[in-house]
């Protein structure tokens, strides 16, 4: 018996808000809520029709535990219809699809719906002690989430991620000029898309509600800037102070978003008389060396392009998140038939930002759209993730 194709009913998104900027007073079940009953409105579909919902969410703390289940029912999917929150770091949002279309195929669920949210702005600050008995008195420190959730501390007793990163850049000979030019190209393009309006109609506006005043509104993501090619060459190195190359405009900002997408068969679809934006052709993870986990993003390419039958040239449109420039960079050095011109068209991590646990599921919704706005046919999205894992998925237009 066939296996059956998976395919994207709808997909959106909110525009991608700085650290403390526009969508900073929204919790993470805000941001995922908007987006699945936005997403759901898209489509014309009640809520009633979804089986199960997955949500990716990194930087998770107990003001919404299981945020997908929370979500989707603030949404207006009913209490019957279970849902699953996923913690893989930099791929959640990814791995919120890949359950999601598992389920499918195994033939336990009909449609549904899978996404990714953070809201970086909102990370809690801990307090690990006081829970025995030995610490009955005394001072206690608070310890930033956010801070240790980009640290590996597995890797020489704790590393940044930027320093990780580092070790990239010696491994694959990656220049600092090289690392700005793909960091001025995230932002030249991600700006050029943005006039352009390829971003029009699935980019869903966020209202931020005010006591006696008419709400903000939230239309357009905060991060793309005109930076100079002359401001990329002054910035100064971040992580590594003598002899780095990874500065603030090289590498990843801290974000807030939501993304989501539904997600059914082909037959399924045509029962719903809904036409399917794209099929989820392929998915795939591989584990990489984790102090050197920014090759997990084109380390994956070539497993999941092998999986699906294809090759390289065979891609119309890339996305490899740049977590770092750095990582781009080594990509060009590892893969050198991946083509530039083809490649993060529309900006990724460091224009648009890297909300950790939207940002899979927004490389997805970002694909299907750009596919049809570019009349591109095949799309490849790949990310890598802390801890040492890349994740990716091969989109196909349909419509």
């Amino acid at each position: 018996m066939a296996q059956p194709k998976v395919v994207i009913l709808g997909a959106i998104r909110t525009p991608i808000g700085s650290m403390g900027g526009g969508l900073a007073s929204l919790q993470a079940e805000d941001l995922a809520a908007h987006v699945i009953g936005t997403v759901l409105e898209h489509t014309g579909l009640p809520g009633e029709k979804i089986d199960y919902t997955c949500m990716g969410w990194v930087m998770q703390d107990p003001r919404s535990p299981n945020v997908a289940r929370n979500a989707a029912e603030r949404a207006g999917i009913p209490w019957t219809s279970p849902a699953t929150t996923f913690h893989e770091n930099c791929a959640s949002g990814g791995a919120a699809a890949h359950s999601i279309a598992r389920r499918i195929v195994l033939g336990e669920i009909s449609i549904g719906i899978a996404g990714g949210v953070e809201s970086m702005s909102n990370v809690a600050r801990y307090l690990y002690t006081g829970r025995t008995r030995a610490q009955l008195y005394g001072d206690m420190q608070l310890v930033d989430g956010l801070f240790g959730a980009l640290t590996d501390i597995h890797v020489e007793g704790g590393e940044l991620m930027g320093l990780l990163t580092e070790r990239l850049v010696e491994r694959y000979d990656v220049t600092r000029e090289e690392q700005d030019e793909v960091a001025w190209r995230s932002h030249h393009n991600a700006l050029k898309a943005w006039d352009e309006g390829f971003f029009d109609d699935y980019v869903v506006p966020v209202e931020i509600p005010r006591k006696r005043k008419d709400p903000i509104v939230i239309s357009r993501d905060e991060g793309p800037r005109p930076i100079t090619r002359e401001e990329f060459a002054a910035a100064r190195p971040y992580f590594k102070r003598e002899g780095g190359t990874i500065t603030t405009l090289n590498a990843l900002s801290v974000n807030d978003a939501a993304a989501a997408m539904i997600l059914t068969t082909e037959e399924k679809a045509k029962e719903l008389g809904i036409e399917p934006l794209a099929e989820l052709r392929s998915f795939w993870n591989v584990g990489v060396e984790r102090a050197y986990m920014g090759e997990g993003a084109f380390k994956v390419v070539s497993p999941m392009l092998e999986r699906a039958g294809l090759t390289i040239p065979d891609i119309d449109l890339f996305e490899l998140n740049e977590a770092f420039a750095a990582v781009l960079a080594a990509a060009f050095h590892d893969l050198p038939q991946l083509p530039q011109e083809k490649t993060n068209l529309w900006g990724s991590g460091i224009s648009l930002g890297h909300p950790v646990g939207c940002t899979g599921a927004r490389q997805i919704v970002d694909m299907v759209h750009q596919l049809q706005r570019r009349q591109g046919n095949l799309g490849l999205v790949s990310r890598c993730v802390g801890g040492g894992i890349g994740s990716g998925e091969i989109i196909q237009r349909l419509s």
